[in-house]
């Protein structure tokens, strides 16, 4: 297992990886993933969320990728308009993952709200 942490402590088994939120930034990125999972996973390549429970959040881990193309950031803030705004780090490689060649947006609780907390 290994760990990492931010705004949540990210608990990284085979599988699944646990983010737990340890301040309110934290929280309110999983629940936003939730609310985000729950409106765009039928649209947006989304890393499958399994579980969201008072902010706590567990998803399907996948292999990470060591950058993003262009054209993959800009199809995911047209297919979700609330990730257009600047702050936005879907250009960060980290956020990201790969299955089966296919890109997943492995961070997704960031709003531009969210975003500004803290600054």
């Amino acid at each position: 297992m290994q760990i990492k942490y931010s705004t949540r402590i990210v608990l990284i088994f085979k599988t699944f990886v646990i983010k737990i939120p340890i301040c309110k930034r934290g929280y309110l990125q999983g629940k936003n993933e939730n609310q985000i999972w729950l409106r765009y996973n039928k649209i947006a390549p989304l890393s499958f969320l399994k579980w969201e429970y008072f902010g706590v959040v567990c998803q399907q881990r996948y292999n990470l990728v060591s950058m993003i193309p262009d054209e993959e950031v800009l199809k995911m803030k047209k297919l979700i308009p609330s990730f257009d705004f600047d702050n936005c780090d879907l250009y960060n490689h980290n956020n990201w993952g790969i299955s089966e060649d296919k890109y997943y947006l492995l961070d997704y609780g960031v709003n531009e709200r969210i975003s500004q907390m803290y600054h």
